[in-house]
């Protein structure tokens, strides 16, 4: 097995060395962006060196103290990042999918048992940068026990140590298993998919929920006497005790108190989950490699499909580059989420704010009427198109080469781009904006009219700089993906976030004379629809040289998305 694990190794080694070595049939700019790709997790892996190293420092200190006071501070605070690192292990495989590993159907052609199959894949785990991190802290909790002259306790913690690592492994395989069978059927991924897209937001708003009670003075003071907690409450306390960080800090408490009943029941508590979870995920793991490789029925084209295909004051190709990306949009996950995601979040801002009458601070963004909120939500939707317009060529794939080999000009479907991606961050930014004007409508008319026209000049600004980007560093994607396989490249990704930021700079200043210096807010729908017809004029310009740099790149995105 050792062997066999060993090739494995190579293997990976192998593929990693490939991909940044053949890309001969691709130019300097291809070239340095796939390297990148491929660069950009190993600098990050190394930039987790310093915060290992503390890490180490922070359990050795710990275990010092355990040999020196009874309940040390220090080690209270490792036992709540071993939860967190219990948490990232159950949520990580989400927020870095396991289609990313390597899968193992394809190596049953091999003479490899299914055993050996699934260590391999267990083992690709410990890559995982929350077990990375928390293998030091680990490891160096021992050595400050046996620093602090107790190393029966030492040998007791490392034990533990072993076992929570090996629950960790086995819960993260567990997910990443669960996660590749359920998307092996499509329509079932699809929903799943959208499904956590859209639950990141909510979770992303709990603390503002929790922050803001809402309610007057009065209704706080009645809060004071509150009632005992309910029965599920109190049991959800007691089962928390067994949960594997607790299970792990209880036995390195106990083997520093001598508590040897205590050890010995933690101990055989944390190999119990260590099996379980092993268990299940093995199950799992033969589960799919009995499964076919991918179900799911094929759509079918709606009686309504020929209406897409026209819209008013554009030519016919324009009109089907257009519509063919606002599909993209509305049937995939990733382009459900960035339609959805930011009305979600839209909507919780906006239960928060009738909830309290006290200003929600949110870094940047002062929340504290109608205008602000409708402000915010709007640019949030220009952010979330970033995934579709920073790689508008790539996320065509096999169709990306069909257009280029027809008969379309390079200006048509560079509008047919900018008017899609327009319309897909568009609608949703007009519902947050008359949304929040029916919810707060206090505020100055002129004010609530400038805010569609600020979005509207700020991605003419944009366009052209996303048109350029994704010539540039295209990357292909999966739009069925909940992760980073649907989003754009990194380097194009940032560029668009900063080229946004900067957009939107020349209408905030406009913003700032007319309501602020000037005090005539009655002003500032003039001089910003002034400022969208000169914003429409760059970008225009700006589009010949887009034009002219898709022309020189069409081999190279045919060959990148092929």
């Amino acid at each position: 097995m050792i062997r066999m694990l060993k090739a494995f190794a190579w293997m990976r080694w192998r593929v990693l060395m490939n991909s940044l070595e053949r890309t001969g049939a691709r130019d300097v700019v291809e070239r340095f962006s796939l390297a990148i790709e491929q660069i950009a997790p190993i600098a990050a892996l190394l930039l987790l060196v310093p915060s290992g190293l503390a890490l180490a420092g922070l359990g050795a200190a710990a275990g010092y103290a355990l040999t020196r006071q009874g309940d040390a501070l220090l080690f209270e605070f490792v036992r709540f990042l071993l939860l967190a690192t219990l948490g990232f292990a159950i949520a990580g495989p989400l927020l870095l999918p396991a289609a990313g590993r390597p899968g193992a159907v394809r190596l049953l052609l091999l003479p490899i048992p299914r055993g050996t199959l699934y260590v391999a894949q267990a083992a690709s785990a410990v890559t995982d940068p929350w077990i990375l991190l928390a293998l030091p802290m680990l490891l160096a909790i021992p050595g400050g026990l046996l620093a602090g002259g107790q190393p029966s306790a030492a040998l007791v913690a490392l034990a533990a140590g072993v076992l929570f690592v090996v629950v960790l492994l086995g819960i993260s395989v567990l997910v990443a298993l669960l996660l590749q069978l359920l998307f092996r059927d499509r329509r079932r991924g699809e929903l799943a998919a959208l499904l956590f897209i859209l639950f990141i937001p909510v979770i992303s708003m709990v603390p503002a929920l929790l922050a803001t009670g809402g309610g007057n003075a009065s209704d706080r003071e009645r809060d004071v006497e509150r009632p005992p907690l309910p029965a599920w409450v109190r049991v959800a306390t007691t089962a928390a005790r067994y949960v594997p960080s607790e299970l792990a800090a209880t036995a390195i408490r106990a083997a520093a108190r001598s508590e040897t009943g205590l050890v010995a029941g933690t101990g055989l508590a944390l190999a119990a989950f260590g099996l379980l979870c092993h268990g299940g995920a093995l199950l799992v793991f033969g589960r799919l490699l009995d499964s076919p490789e991918a179900t799911g029925g094929r759509r079918r084209a709606g009686s309504g499909a020929a209406a897409w295909r026209l819209l008013p004051g554009v030519t016919p190709a324009v009109s089907a580059i257009a519509t063919t990306q606002m599909r993209l949009a509305v049937r995939t996950p990733r382009g459900r989420s960035i339609l959805l995601s930011p009305v979600l979040v839209f909507v919780v801002l906006g239960f928060v704010m009738r909830r309290t009458t006290e200003e929600m601070d949110l870094g940047l963004f002062a929340l504290d009427s109608g205008i602000g909120l409708a402000t915010f939500g709007a640019a949030v939707c220009l952010l979330a198109i970033i995934p579709f317009a920073m790689n508008q060529f790539a996320i065509d794939g096999a169709g990306l080469t069909l257009v280029l080999l027809s008969p379309v000009r390079d200006e048509d479907y560079l509008a047919g781009k900018a008017i899609a991606n327009g319309a897909i961050a568009g609608a949703p930014a007009l519902f947050c904006v008359i949304a929040a004007y029916l919810l707060f409508p206090a505020g100055h008319p002129a004010l609530w009219a400038s805010i569609p026209l600020g979005i509207a000049s700020t991605y003419l600004l944009v366009a052209p700089a996303a048109a350029a980007l994704s010539a540039l560093f295209p990357r292909p994607v999966n739009l069925n993906s909940i992760g980073r396989d649907s989003n754009a490249q990194g380097l194009a990704g940032l560029a668009g976030v900063l080229a946004t930021i900067a957009a939107g700079v020349p209408a905030l200043l406009i913003w700032l004379a007319c309501a602020r210096l000037l005090n005539r807010p009655a002003l500032l729908p003039l001089c910003l629809a002034v400022w969208v017809v000169i914003a429409f004029g760059l970008s225009r310009l700006a589009f010949r040289a887009v034009s002219a740099l898709l022309r020189r790149r069409r081999e190279n995105l045919a060959v990148s998305v092929g």
